[in-house]
């Protein structure tokens, strides 16, 4: 999966920017209590243990 496809989804399931940091984007869910780290690698593959970590933190 790709940066661009897995920002796509957190933000479908209730992420939002909180703010932009040097290489990475931190974003919040309201109804959590921890942010996290999207890099902005645009068409970079992302690495399978980031993407599992990620992919549990954003709940799909």
């Amino acid at each position: 999966m790709k940066w661009s496809e897995l920002r796509r989804i957190a933000e479908k399931s209730g992420w939002s920017l909180f703010r932009r940091g040097k290489k990475h984007d931190i974003y919040f869910h309201p109804e959590k209590d921890y942010f996290i780290q999207l890099g902005r690698h645009g068409k970079e593959e992302v690495k399978d243990g980031i993407y599992n970590k990620l992919r549990k933190q954003i709940g799909f």
